[in-house]
């Protein structure tokens, strides 16, 4: 996990250094990080969730051998657009992805770096302890238990919806909820990233659909493939 978390701090640097380049930018865009022979990027093989509403057959599709790993998440204007930093964590409305394939312990999840007054914390969202089954394969991970994402899963491997902090101690069975009752002063840092996807166990393959973060959520490349949460289909 170490060198994702280095990667991501010098291009969120190089973003904050650039910044004015994006500033026009009105859909947030995913950007991946990859290592030891490792793929990622929308593609039509593996299809797509059968929870997505919007008409289309891509997802994100993850091939790590032995060794490697990738990641995705928002920096610069894109990660402004999000506006998960500086949230406390029960301020979080969405947070989750569908995915099918590969389910590891710790991977595929989202890891969420909160502070406050205890310190800094990074929390690991694993669809391993927070899915359901959709069909197909599929599972979905809504690691929010909020008015705006009142589905918070219940089929982990624990009997609902789990999340850990570095020490590895869990907080369930409602996700973060469960989290911000333990950490009611932690608010989401902005540097070297807030939140982002990560697959670091391998060998891998696997594709992860309607990724939501807060007020967006992506279902296929290019620019239209990121859809406000205004609109259906949110996790």
């Amino acid at each position: 996990m170490r060198k994702y978390l280095v990667a991501i701090a010098a291009i969120a640097t190089v973003a904050i250094a650039s910044n004015s380049v994006f500033a026009s930018v009105t859909r947030p865009k995913l950007s991946f990080i990859k290592d030891g022979g490792a793929t990622i990027g929308w593609s039509t093989t593996g299809g797509s969730s059968p929870s997505d509403p919007y008409p289309n057959s891509s997802s994100i599709r993850i091939v790590a051998p032995a060794g490697g790993g990738a990641s995705a998440y928002t920096y610069g204007a894109s990660e402004a657009l999000v506006d998960i930093r500086g949230r406390h964590l029960n301020q979080i409305d969405r947070l989750g992805f569908d995915s099918s394939g590969y389910l590891g312990n710790g991977a595929p999840r989202i890891s969420l770096g909160t502070t406050g007054p205890s310190g800094d914390h990074t929390f690991f969202l694993s669809a391993y302890y927070c899915n359901d089954p959709i069909g197909g394969g599929w599972r979905t991970s809504d690691f929010v238990d909020s008015p705006m994402s009142p589905g918070t899963s219940t089929g982990g491997a624990l009997g609902g919806c789990y999340v850990f902090d570095q020490n590895g101690v869990p907080y369930g069975p409602d996700g973060l909820t469960s989290a911000a009752s333990a950490f009611p002063n932690d608010v989401v840092v902005s540097n070297p990233n807030d939140w982002f996807l990560i697959q670091d166990e391998s060998p891998a393959t696997l594709n992860v659909d309607r990724l939501t973060v807060e007020h967006w959520m992506w279902v296929r490349g290019g620019n239209n493939g990121a859809v406000n949460c205004s609109n259906l289909g949110c996790i």
